[in-house]
């Protein structure tokens, strides 16, 4: 039978951002949200970060506990929270920072065509099966101007439901994979950078700040890896899979972005 009841201090695994943030002396902060996988919090500078549990998706902002969501749900972290000192606090629970990890992607890489080509069929099948999902229908073919970077975030950023908005997801893709295959993104990340503060959800923003330093989740770092691979057939049906499984339209809004961030890159080595 599955413990509720975790040891009263566990070690988590998080970026140096994260640890960065809570440090300092004890403050109290707010929850945004308390779901069994995740535990959204809100610092008093407005930043934002995670408790996640062992099998929720690596967020680039969240510190990994090493219990599950079976084994401890973190709804049952249900009293006021703080953090300080490296660690969040919860009644007579503690969570300390043992060891730091990065999920920035891969830098200079460079996508292959014909990947490229087959993770556009595999996306349009995914459109195809789930009608609902709102996309959109074209991105630009560069945003190396600030004028398009402008227009594109005015359509994008905080369009759609959820804590992650699916437009804010495909400008997190198109970010990450821009940086990670060696795209000029300057007037981009100035322009999302710009809309954040209110242009979308508290999370979302959080997540995209990571985006514009190349960090995002391990199913998107996979996918820019496989996509520029020479042995790409198959470990690329593999990664798109894994990817597809994030969320109800995040991992297919990500995927888009990043298929975008590769047609121009390939398109800016003609």
């Amino acid at each position: 039978m599955a413990s509720l009841l975790p040891p009263a201090q566990v070690a988590a695994a998080g970026p140096a951002r994260v640890w960065d943030l809570i440090s300092g002396p004890v403050r109290p902060v707010d929850v945004l949200g308390r779901f069994a996988t995740a535990l959204y919090l809100r610092l008093a500078g407005g930043e934002v970060i995670a408790l996640l549990s062992s099998d929720a998706v690596r967020l680039p902002i969240g510190l990994m506990l090493p219990v599950s969501s079976r084994e401890f749900p973190l709804t049952h972290l249900s009293g006021p929270v703080v953090v300080g000192s490296g660690a969040v606090y919860s009644g007579g629970w503690s969570c300390r920072v043992s060891r730091l990890v990065s999920l920035r992607a891969s830098a200079a890489l460079m996508p292959d065509r014909h990947a490229c080509k087959h993770l556009r069929q595999r996306l349009a099948h995914c459109q195809s099966a789930d009608p609902d999902l709102r996309l959109p229908d074209a991105l630009p073919d560069d945003v190396y101007s600030s004028e398009v970077a402008a227009d594109l975030v005015r359509r994008l950023l905080g369009v759609g439901p959820g804590l992650t908005p699916a437009g804010d997801d495909v400008l997190a893709g198109l970010l990450v994979g821009l940086w990670s295959f060696g795209q000029k993104a300057e007037p981009l990340r100035l322009a999302v950078l710009a809309g954040l503060a209110t242009g979308t959800t508290d999370l979302s923003a959080a997540l995209l700040r990571c985006a514009t330093r190349g960090e995002s989740i391990p199913q998107v770092n996979q996918l820019l890896q496989t996509m520029s691979g020479n042995a790409w057939q198959g470990r690329l049906d593999h990664a798109m899979h894994d990817l597809v499984r994030v969320g109800h339209t995040s991992g297919r809004a990500l995927a888009t972005g990043v298929l975008a961030a590769a047609t121009m890159a390939i398109g800016d080595r003609r």
